[in-house]
């Protein structure tokens, strides 16, 4: 068995696997499986169970299609390894978005039989929300451009050192197993890779800040506290991770004038699994929104009055469609981070500008 083949399906499969399992736990304490329920109801013993039960069936599958692929793995050459690694990771995402549905509506169900308080529903906001430093600017992307300029004009300068023939892909021996004639965009395309991914990242930087402010029935101070700092240290997350990924496809061109296997082969294995540790851990240490995840209140400190209930413009519990919001990007009901209003026609663009980054981006390093 490669170990290049298996760890990234240990390091990088089974975060992940933990991060989808306990999903149900990171959500708002308003939210149980894409459905709105008060503070209250979150803690009472049948959403427990309910949440208990997610995680145990979601740990059991999706194990055993990480320890399936290992075993499959284990004789696999390169060619198969990657046709292998392609359906497990389709097999790993069906399952739990299966899985995910099948407690969202079973949640519905479970909804009419809570206890609720008859009152008009009200919220209270912090109108100072938007003058407080939501995020970390994208000027900071300007030392991720510094890099890929640099890198590119290095590039130009050693293009006639260069071979005919530039290697691209190697297998885990160490031999070229794709190579490409040598021409000025050929040399450059990783550099119009990179500015694709900043681009990207800026965006999403940008939706982070602008993204719909989230409403509470108390506590807005509190509320609007943990949001800032929610966004801030995810803001931060995504500047990292530009860096990261500028640096990899530094070290990737780099390779074409200074071979280096070894260290190539550790940095295309080392900054993803950082990235993906990284993005676990942010979400196992706090909820979606900001705030802990362990709350500690005594039941009768909880709120039973329902939240602003906005069930219907979330289709299947995850997907976001309300033609009279004006914003383009609110936070996910059911997960941590954010997404697209589908009624607006500027998402659809940044959905299709995001699609054509990451095709483009595979393309060019093929």
């Amino acid at each position: 068995m490669q170990l290049f083949s298996i760890l990234p399906i240990i390091l990088i499969f089974a975060p992940l696997a933990l991060l989808l399992s306990f999903t149900p736990y990171l959500t708002r304490e308003t939210i149980s499986f894409g459905v709105t329920v008060s503070e209250y109801n979150y803690h009472t013993p049948i959403l427990r169970k309910l949440r208990s039960t997610f995680a145990t069936v979601s740990l059991i599958g999706n194990g055993m299609v990480i320890l399936v692929c290992l075993y499959l793995l284990r004789s696999a050459n390169e060619e198969s390894t990657a046709i292998i690694t392609g359906i497990c990771t389709m097999i790993f995402i069906v399952y739990w978005s299966a899985l995910h549905l099948l407690f969202h509506f079973k949640m519905k169900k479970i909804k009419g039989t809570l206890t609720t308080v008859e009152a008009p529903q009200r919220v209270k906001i912090d109108t100072t929300f938007r003058q407080n430093k939501l995020t970390y600017s994208n000027y900071w992307f300007l030392i991720h451009i510094a890099i890929i300029v640099a890198i590119a004009i290095i590039s130009i300068l050693n293009y006639e050192a260069l071979p005919n023939v530039i290697p691209m892909k190697y297998d885990f021996q160490g031999n070229v197993t794709s190579s490409v004639p040598k021409t000025y965009f050929s040399v450059l395309a990783i550099n119009l890779v990179q500015l694709g991914i900043i681009a990207l990242m800026m965006l999403v930087n940008w939706s982070i800040k602008t993204s719909k402010q989230q409403l509470t029935t108390s506590n807005p101070a509190k509320f609007a506290a943990e949001n800032i700092q929610f966004r801030r240290k995810w803001s931060l997350f995504t500047i990292i991770t530009g860096l990261l990924l500028t640096i990899l496809f530094a070290f990737i061109q780099i390779n074409m004038f200074v071979p280096n296997l070894v260290l190539l082969t550790g940095m295309s294995f080392i900054i993803p699994v950082l990235i993906v540790i990284g993005a676990v851990w942010l979400s196992l240490t706090g909820r979606q929104g900001g705030g802990k995840i362990r709350n500690h209140q005594e039941d009768r400190e909880r709120s039973k009055e329902q939240p602003v209930n906005d069930d219907d413009h979330w289709k299947l519990g995850f997907i976001y469609f309300n033609a009279n919001d004006p914003s383009f990007t609110v936070e996910k009901r059911y997960g941590i981070g954010w997404t697209i209003n589908f009624a607006r026609p500027l998402s659809w663009v940044l959905l299709l500008f995001i699609i054509a980054v990451v095709v483009i981006s595979i393309v060019l390093t093929q």
